[in-house]
């Protein structure tokens, strides 16, 4: 399935040679931004073509990162092969990758190679250590780049390890300054006719986004500890259970904790000692907050105590909800967030948009399925570069095109 594309990046070409996820998921943001996204794979195709679950030979987590692109399958290691790469960067705008360090060197299809067929390219790399720096030669992925960035040490329970955050936050937050990164080389390419070099690292932007540990370990010389997802410094905030699931609460203020504690059916609690402050809230989150609200969700559902909290209290409060329930929400539905799009094998999937943030004219949206390795092979080499059916038969009797419309499931 093929949509009509549509976005303020309609008429760009991105041509991507990425794996896994922070790359692709650039690459998906550029795409729902009606960006022309061509996936360039090896052979093999996208090592996450081999990760489950599948349907039909199709892969869950393929489909996530890469709806809404056209592909072509290369045999990289081959010489014509990367000079077709180079052909059509010639005819792109934008260049992502994300290979390991000094892949894409060996390649000869680095940034200095590729400015000299196209001058005003933009080229990107995200990796999870950043293009230099002495860290930069080794790999790295979401788990390392979150260790790396102190999210790990800072979650978790006070006498317990650090933990990882569940789900691939790093690399989403890396991707996602990835896309920022390139849209503003590309801004500046509009502006001033030069290309760039824009270099991205997982980590890098991770610590960007630890909220004040820096300042509070160089100002006050405090340390951020693990605290089991509750907040230090203000509460309630965090995650309690009720009888048939978990709910997430957020206070802030002091007045919001008076609802909440009326609420709760213990108003006095809005002004008594030790619980009057966020401060004293915080800090006693393990002996006073977490005990009552444990205590008075026992018997009660879920979505009951959402509603008494956010609907007739006004304080923020929302179910932990399951990736079902997400993918069934009327509101993630009629806000595009969570759509539907049809793969050639597995059929009906449903996907969540990677550009979160909604426009008036033009709106962005998926532009349609993941595509098979090699799907668009004709498509792309004979509109972009002009290839005959004659140069494409030779290509693929000689190896150097790949091709596979009826994928396997991985045994």
């Amino acid at each position: 399935m093929k949509l009509q594309a549509q976005g303020p990046l309609v008429g760009v070409r991105v041509l991507e040679i990425c794996e896994g996820q922070e790359g692709p998921y650039c690459g998906a943001i550029l795409s729902d931004l009606g960006a022309e996204v061509i996936k360039v794979e090896n052979r093999e195709g996208d090592y996450t073509r081999k990760l489950g679950p599948f349907k039909n030979g199709e892969s869950a987590y393929y489909i996530s990162y890469n709806r809404g692109k056209k592909g072509i399958a290369l045999d990289l290691s081959k010489k014509k092969s990367q000079e077709i790469v180079k052909e059509l960067a010639a005819k792109s705008d934008i260049f992502i990758e994300n290979l390991e360090p000094g892949v894409i060197e060996t390649l000869g299809l680095n940034y200095d190679v590729l400015k000299e067929v196209n001058p005003g390219i933009v080229y990107g790399s995200v990796s999870c250590y950043g293009r230099t720096g002495p860290l930069s030669k080794y790999p790295g992925n979401d788990i390392v780049a979150e260790a790396m960035g102190g999210h790990t040490s800072a979650n978790g329970w006070p006498d317990g390890p650090p933990e990882p955050l569940g789900m691939a936050v790093s690399s989403h937050c890396g991707g996602a300054e990835f896309a920022w990164g390139i849209l503003c080389a590309y801004l500046h390419r509009m502006l001033t006719g030069h290309g760039q070099y824009v270099d991205v690292s997982v980590s890098d932007k991770n610590i960007s986004v630890t909220e004040n540990v820096l300042a509070l370990a160089t100002m006050v010389n405090v340390t951020r500890g693990r605290t089991g997802g509750h907040h230090p410094i203000v509460g309630p905030y965090g995650v309690y259970m009720a009888v048939d699931g978990a709910y997430a609460i957020g206070c802030g203020t002091n007045e919001m904790w008076g609802r909440i504690a009326t609420a709760v059916g213990r108003p006095e609690l809005s002004t008594a000692e030790g619980w009057a402050t966020n401060l004293d809230r915080g800090s006693k989150r393990l002996t006073h907050m977490i005990p009552l609200l444990t205590e008075w969700g026992k018997g009660k559902k879920r979505d009951d105590i959402v509603r008494l909290m956010r609907d007739e209290s006004n304080v923020p409060c929302g179910a932990c909800a399951t990736p079902k329930e997400v993918q069934r929400d009327v509101h993630y539905r009629m806000r595009g967030t969570v759509v539907d799009i049809v793969q050639p094998k597995a059929g009906k999937v449903s996907v969540a948009s990677a550009y979160a943030s909604k426009m008036s004219d033009p709106r962005p949206m998926i532009q349609g399925a993941a595509p098979l390795l090699g799907e668009h092979n004709e498509e792309i080499l004979q509109s972009v570069i002009c290839m005959t059916s004659e140069e494409l038969a030779k290509l693929y009797k000689q190896g150097i095109l790949v091709q596979d419309l009826e994928p396997k499931q991985p045994t």
